[in-house]
């Protein structure tokens, strides 16, 4: 009995010690550029693609977010900050799905769903950064639920 006692609290122990968050996920990885990603929820980890990994910021980008659905989103609502060497440099909320004006074809997407947001990216400019941004991305319902958390590094190299 006193073994039973003693494998249970190892276990119990070994479970506590693991590392609660997300594993981080490595997106692009260039000469040029590496951008990292871990999942803030707590509950569901996301899929986020980054292609292709570019050799200058003036290259398209292809930028892809994937997650299944906990709650539904008849209104969403974002807000994205980012930070160099943790100074806010830029910081926005915007609305993304409200009642009368669903701007995506996710809006309205029920629980259980798969929804998946695709876009492209292409700076006007190519400025010679070295340095790391960090980007945190957060997406709410109208009922105030965490629909997406998502904190990235984009390290210029």
């Amino acid at each position: 009995m006193l073994l039973v006692v003693i494998l249970t609290l190892v276990q119990m122990n070994e479970a506590h010690a693991q590392d609660p968050r997300w594993p981080l996920h490595t997106v692009c990885d260039s000469e040029r550029i590496t951008v990292t990603y871990r999942s803030c929820d707590p509950l569901q980890d996301v899929g986020f693609t980054f292609l292709p990994c570019p050799e200058r910021l003036t290259d398209v980008v292809k930028i892809r977010l994937a997650l299944i659905l906990r709650r539904s989103i008849d209104e969403l609502y974002s807000s994205y900050e980012l930070l160099l060497n943790d100074h806010p440099i830029l910081k926005r909320d915007e609305p993304l799905c409200l009642p009368q004006f669903p701007r995506f074809k996710f809006c309205g997407s029920r629980r259980g769903e798969i929804i998946t947001v695709e876009s492209s990216f292409k700076s006007k400019i190519n400025l010679p950064l070295k340095a790391d941004f960090d980007l945190k991305l957060r997406a709410i319902n109208q009922e105030g639920f965490l629909i997406a958390c998502v904190n990235a590094t984009l390290s210029f190299h």
